[in-house]
């Protein structure tokens, strides 16, 4: 559930993880060095990709590549995704293998990331290799990881082979990368700061605009204001501490960098759907029903 910069905790020598996440909590704006793959199991959900949300329905496969700034919408709706995360250092003996000398993490930055832009077959081939990942994972028979590594490799020949590519220019490179770079200054400065008042000044200067143009162009590349950004953030930091430590309401919502305990209840509930107390109470009842069992 963290934000920001997501640091992954993957094995050195094998890094890829999957697991099945639901889709009730957000999850605010960030970004990690790992290629990421959704698969919607159930329901739906809102992915913010760079500039861009897509509408994730069950069955659709989203790609996110490394470095891309991205975000999930808190839904009310009950949904389930499976996530696979993995660095392109699991590549690394590929290189030298692919004669036509192309890089790697192109074929994720330069797909069409969403599957509703495929090849109806393409889209079932990818499908398949996610099915074939999830159950080699899950069981974990002798030699997974071989077989885990196996269908990455399928599913990189699919990149190669019959996913669309977007074209873009090396201006248009240039440009986005300028904007991650610019972008990441600004959460790093929120993960360190969020504790406390953060201004729209700071978080300009951050970036190297005035705050007018800085606020033009946070919503252009997230899609929401800063203000938004820095509230959700917050909410996010705020349900981790409520779920994973014994903190009263009200230490909690200075933790998470709120002025007072009547704005964070206000926030909260708008965001959310139910006040702190009852999201902390929520998690005391299932975790009591869960000892039970």
């Amino acid at each position: 559930m963290e934000a920001w910069f997501e640091k992954c905790l993957l094995e050195v020598d094998f890094p890829f993880r999957l697991f099945l996440n639901e889709g009730s909590f957000g999850v605010a704006h960030h970004w990690h060095d790992e290629i990421e793959i959704i698969y919607m199991v159930e329901g739906n959900v809102k992915v913010g990709v760079n500039d861009k949300i897509y509408d994730v329905s069950e069955g659709d496969i989203l790609l996110i590549s490394s470095r891309d700034i991205h975000c999930f919408m808190p839904e009310s709706s009950h949904s389930n995704r499976v996530v696979i995360q993995f660095n392109l250092s699991i590549f690394d003996n590929l290189n030298s293998m692919m004669g036509e000398r192309k890089e790697i993490r192109p074929l994720f930055d330069r797909s069409k990331r969403f599957s509703k832009y495929w090849d109806i077959h393409v889209k079932m081939e990818m499908e398949e290799q996610i099915k074939a990942l999830i159950k080699e994972y899950n069981h974990k028979q002798e030699g997974y990881k071989l077989a885990l590594k196996a269908r990455l490799y399928d599913l990189l020949v699919l990149l190669l082979r019959k996913v669309p590519m977007e074209t873009i220019s090396h201006e248009e490179e240039s440009r986005q990368k300028d904007t991650l770079d610019r972008l990441e200054n600004v959460f790093q400065y929120v993960e360190n700061s969020y504790a406390s008042e953060i201004t729209l000044e700071q978080a300009a200067q951050a970036a190297g605009f005035s705050p007018y143009h800085f606020s033009r162009f946070f919503k252009q590349n997230t899609g929401i204001t800063f203000g938004q950004y820095l509230s959700n953030f917050r909410i996010t930091k705020a349900e981790w501490f409520l779920l994973s430590e014994n903190m009263s309401i009200t230490d909690t919502a200075y933790k998470a960098g709120f002025n007072s305990i009547k704005t964070f209840n206000r926030v909260f509930k708008l965001k959310k759907g139910q006040t702190p107390s009852q999201f902390k109470k929520a998690i005391s009842e299932d975790n009591l029903a869960n000892i039970g069992k």
